[in-house]
């Protein structure tokens, strides 16, 4: 492996992700062409990765698009719902895009420095207001959420005794159509952007209801995402790259991250 492979550190502050892919670039610490060398020096390889049916496709396919490159690799694209993408990925079948740190994925996955923020959005029925400020306002309601999704520990300790959570598969308008029909009171969706209009407006695009959606001014949880693969798997050895690639691309992909993709 490359010295300056190894000289990449693994741990991050969790809020200043993409930024902080900015300051060796900007300090002189490490130069632009030197890492552009090392990643040309990289043998290219194909690399199976998951993505969630839910997750936005052009951005994913984008973002992937220039990471591949940077990193040498050909993307294997596989589209499935988010738990059966979180077990491909600890089972060391393929990577896995998108995934937040807990305690209990540390166990048995081994993850990439941050690709984005993401944010977890609530979205409501318009004909049925939410003031919320703590997971206490979600008392005696029902959230619907991607099986499998992770929205931190004191949402964990509340699923069951404030509210009641309801797993759904699929694309994210079948979602969607769950709340219209509902089945649940409040929907959690993530997405990158810190705008809510943007978030709102993308679901109605997808869903096909106009005026009836409203997404929450405050996200629930804002939480950097990652590439991640069993830590006892060969292709976690393809995290290194991945990290250099997106150091030497950080401004392309604060460009994407910053789309309406």
């Amino acid at each position: 492996m490359p010295a300056l492979l190894k000289s990449l550190p693994v741990e991050l502050p969790p809020r200043r992700a993409l930024l902080w892919h900015l300051l060796p670039l900007v300090s002189g610490a490490v130069p632009l062409f030197a890492l552009a060398n090392a990643a040309n020096k990289l043998e290219p390889v194909n690399v199976p990765i998951v993505v969630a049916e839910a997750s936005s496709r052009p951005f994913v396919r984008r973002a992937l698009d220039v990471i591949g490159a940077a990193a040498r690799i050909e993307w294997q694209i596989q589209v499935v719902p988010w738990a059966r993408a979180l077990l491909m990925a600890e089972r060391g079948e393929a990577l896995a895009f998108g995934v937040s740190r807990t305690r209990a994925r540390e166990q048995t996955l081994a993850f990439s420095e941050p690709v984005f923020n993401n944010h977890a959005w609530m979205v409501v029925r318009r004909d049925q207001s939410l003031d919320y400020r703590s997971l206490d306002d979600l008392k005696g309601r029902v959230l619907c959420a991607s099986r499998g999704a992770s929205f931190g520990t004191e949402f964990e300790a509340a699923k069951g005794r404030v509210f009641q959570l309801e797993p759904v598969d699929g694309a994210l308008s079948a979602h969607v159509r769950m709340l219209m029909a509902g089945r649940c009171d409040v929907m959690l969706t993530t997405h990158r952007s810190d705008r809510p209009w943007l978030v709102e407006r993308r679901l109605r695009e997808l869903s096909g209801y106009s005026a009836a959606l409203a997404v929450l001014p405050t996200p629930m949880l804002v939480d950097p995402v990652h590439f991640a693969v069993s830590r006892e798997h060969a292709w976690a050895s393809v995290l290194p790259r991945l990290n250099l690639a997106m150091r030497q691309e950080a401004m392309a992909m604060q460009s994407l991250i910053d789309s309406d993709l």
